[in-house]
Formats: structure tokens, sequence, C-alpha cells
């Protein structure tokens, strides 16, 4: 058994466990869209919380597929997740970033 399938089984896992949560996060947050129980701030967290959570869930379903494909495909997918993970730290991207902002102008 070699690493690489050692390593997928682990990612595997992994993806699967952040895969239920980020179902049960999202059906939370349609509830709260449909009911709005929650206030607006904490709202935007959750939003902001489910965005970041669903580029987990894919780039770990991603990393088990490149994983299997050789490195050349493991380091174009690895600098596309980067490139994802390091945009989320622009201004207004993220719903709980977007209403820091409309404070900050306020």
């Amino acid at each position: 058994m070699k690493l690489g399938e050692k390593l997928e089984k682990i990612v595997d896992v992994i993806g699967e466990v952040f895969a239920f949560l980020t179902v049960a996060l999202l059906v939370f947050v349609f509830v709260n869209r449909w009911q709005g129980f929650l206030p607006e701030n904490v709202a935007n967290i959750l939003e902001s919380v489910l965005t970041i959570a669903v580029l987990v869930v894919v780039a770990l379903a991603g990393l088990e597929f490149a994983l299997k494909r050789g490195l050349v495909v493991f380091i174009i997918y690895g600098v596309l997740v980067a490139a994802a993970v390091i945009f989320l730290f622009f201004p207004g991207v993220l719903p709980a970033s977007k209403s820091a902002l409309t404070m900050l102008v306020l």
C-alpha cells in the first residue's frame, strides 16, 4: 500500500464528516433565512462559515481526486485551492465582511 492510498483514505473519511456537517449547516442557514430567528450579524457569520465549509468539502474531494492522478495534477489543484483561499481574505467576499464594511462606512 502506497502513502498516497493511505492518505486518500484519511482524506475520504475527513471529507465525509465535513460533508455531513456542511449539509447540516446548510439546512440551518436555510431555515434561518425562512424564519429569521437569528440576528443579522450572527446570520452573516454563519453564512461566511458555510462558504468556507463548502470550500473545505470541495477541496477535500478534489484532493482525493488529485492524489490518484499524479504530481502535476496535484500541483495544479493545490494552486487553485490556494487561490480560492487567498480570495477569501479580500474585503467583501464573505457575508460577514460585507456587514463589517458597511459598519465602517457608516
